[in-house]
């Protein structure tokens, strides 16, 4: 059975920013080709949910990757997947106290 992807405010928001860092340093075609690779990635997530392995640090959440450069976060819910976030791999973590 295949689910439905549920995007948050956060994976909005991060996948815009991502989004905007290509506009200002790569070409349409390599944006337009990013999003078809995200879509294709989100498709396989619907269809195969425990593709990616879960977080040590948060069991519930999976890390998959859209390139070696970007990943994405997701929790795997009873009727859909809730995508959580996009996130930049060359960037620093965010470290909270």
């Amino acid at each position: 059975m295949t689910l439905t992807v549920q995007w948050t405010a956060e994976a909005e928001s991060s996948f815009a920013e991502i989004i905007t860092h290509l506009e200002r340093n790569w070409s349409e075609k390599e944006i337009s080709r990013f999003i078809q690779k995200t879509n294709s990635v989100l498709k396989q997530i619907a269809e195969f949910p425990y593709m990616y392995e879960a977080s040590q640090s948060r069991p519930g959440v999976r890390k998959g990757f859209i390139t070696k450069q970007c990943a994405l976060f997701y929790e795997v819910k009873q009727d859909h997947i809730a995508l959580l976030s996009f996130w930049d791999n060359r960037r620093k973590p965010r470290i909270s106290n």
